[in-house]
């Protein structure tokens, strides 16, 4: 997968994190907003039970003291139980009529109304006989929020009248609280025996709160209930409110959960890179076994020039030829440098370093790796080839050990490889490609086997019988950590390795050209 489709991938599972927190967030609030309502309910309605209870109790107080008026007033004092009777009319406005009917005598009733109608006067009537000392409710009419509470005067079997109050139950529910304004909210006010006096809501409203009002004379039963509605459940403000606060702990969980995984990343890194420092470095020093009789006849042929030529100086100074003699020695010293760099270059080759970045000559790293194989080259009767001219004065800034190393384990695969064929040859080639430098490694042998060509660079894998599986595993980690590119080239007849650096600048193209 590439890193671009693997990025997308990335931000998509972020967008639908972020997507599936909204929901949760907005269903979590529906749910308790939906909690809230109906624990507010059932308070609301407990006040407004509590309200109704102490306005019922008042009826009585009221109706006790209007029949001890009428006993002791009479029809000589209408005008004393009207002022009284208006007077509780003003304070107790849910008290919409109040009634004195002589039950003998009905058409000589006491009214605050305009006029008593004749059916109320029989119902007023009736309720008082019906009384054997409690009050009698009725209800008005069956469109009205009204209904009358008959008590008989004096409260005995002796009464003469029938005493009445017409009570608005609208207002004996009357709340200053907005709660009970909301559309979403029904209340119920009905007779004990279920005629319904008052109700608002919607239909079909489930009932969560029933309870009959606390006065023992009047014993309505308050119901109330709620239907949530969109908005009652997801008030704007709250919703956004939260969705805020939870895009921002999201966006923070996330910069910390990358933060995390960036600072694991780069100790993972860390770690590697120490393990690849190891592992290049036993490379190097196995490697520098394998070659000790290779190095050692290096180390013979300037050591034997070196002999050879200080004799000869010798010998010529004697005789008294100054020119010779100063050829001789001025070889002596060539060889004696020649013998220094190989000893240079072991030492660098063995030294555990760190990563070093420096300008690097590419045909000069290439003649050193080939002067450290020179005796296996030579051992396994392989012809080296090196096309290099089109990099003469290409340089990298780059660590030299560890380009040395890639093309060393490069180039030895190659020779081994090489040696077991009928053409036994092996060729390096160097070039600027693009923004960087292109070196490839081609042999004779017989290729990589099919099964394994698709994992050659991953560790332990090998073709060889005795191989680790390690080499090429470390030349693409080295590889990758200067910023370049390891493959094996398909389309090949030869086995070939390519190796692509960036760097190189437009003063070396121009050379190379």
């Amino acid at each position: 997968m590439s890193g671009v489709g693997l990025r997308s991938k990335k931000r998509a599972a972020v967008v639908l994190g972020w997507f599936g927190l909204l929901i949760v967030s907005v269903t979590a609030i529906a749910v308790l907003e939906r909690q809230r309502l109906v624990t507010e309910l059932q308070t609301e309605a407990a006040i407004l039970h509590r309200l109704a209870s102490q306005r019922a109790d008042q009826h009585d107080a009221h109706l006790t003291s209007l029949s001890a008026l009428a006993v002791a007033g009479e029809a000589g004092r209408q005008d004393l139980f009207l002022e009284v009777a208006a007077t509780i009319q003003r304070f107790y406005p849910r008290i919409v009529a109040i009634d004195l009917v002589p039950l003998d005598r009905p058409d000589r009733y006491i009214t605050t109304r305009q006029s008593l109608p004749g059916e109320l006067t029989e119902a007023i009537i009736a309720g008082a006989r019906a009384s054997t000392g409690e009050l009698v409710l009725r209800p008005v009419s069956a469109t009205e929020s009204l209904y009358m509470v008959v008590k008989r005067s004096p409260n005995t079997d002796a009464a003469r009248f029938g005493l009445a109050l017409t009570v608005d139950a609208e207002r004996l529910l009357a709340s200053e609280d907005v709660f009970w304004r909301r559309p979403s909210v029904a209340r119920v006010l009905s007779l004990p025996d279920g005629a319904r006096l008052f109700g608002t809501g919607p239909d079909g409203t489930a009932m969560l709160f029933h309870k009959a009002l606390g006065s023992g004379s009047q014993p309505l039963l308050l119901e109330a209930g709620i239907t949530p509605r969109f908005a009652d459940i997801l008030p704007t403000g709250r919703v956004l409110a939260v969705l805020g606060i939870m895009s921002v702990l999201y966006l923070l969980a996330i910069l910390g959960l990358r933060q995390l995984a960036r600072a694991r990343q780069a100790e993972h890194h860390a770690r590697l890179s120490a393990s690849d420092a190891r592992l290049a470095h036993a490379s190097r020093v196995n490697a520098l076994g394998e070659m000790a009789s290779g190095m050692a006849h290096e180390l013979t042929q300037p050591l034997t020039a070196i002999l050879s030529q200080a004799q000869a100086g010798r010998h010529l100074a004697r005789r008294g030829d100054v020119n010779g003699s100063e050829a001789s020695f001025g070889r002596v010293i060539e060889q004696s440098k020649r013998a220094a760099a190989i000893l240079d270059r072991l030492r660098d080759w063995t030294r555990p370093q760190s990563q070093r970045i420096e300008q690097v000559s590419i045909n000069d790293a290439i003649a050193n790796v080939e002067a450290l194989l020179r005796r296996e080259i030579e051992t396994g009767g392989v012809t080296l080839t090196s096309e290099l001219s089109a990099t003469r004065n290409a340089t990298l800034l780059v660590d030299r050990i560890a380009l040395e190393q890639i093309v060393f384990n490069l180039t030895r695969n190659a020779v081994e490889a090489a040696s077991d064929s009928a053409e036994r040859s092996v060729r390096l080639t160097s070039g600027l490609a693009g923004t960087g430098i292109m070196i490839e490694v081609a042999d004779s042998g017989p290729g990589v086997p099919e099964d394994i060509r698709q994992r050659v660079f991953e560790p332990f894998v090998t073709g060889k019988p005795h191989g680790t599986g390690l080499g090429l595993a470390l030349c693409q980690r080295l590889t990758e950590r200067m910023g370049g590119e390891l493959a094996l080239v398909e389309d090949r007849k030869e086995t070939v390795f390519r190796l692509w650096l960036p760097g190189g600048s437009a003063e070396d193209r121009e050379v190379a050209e």
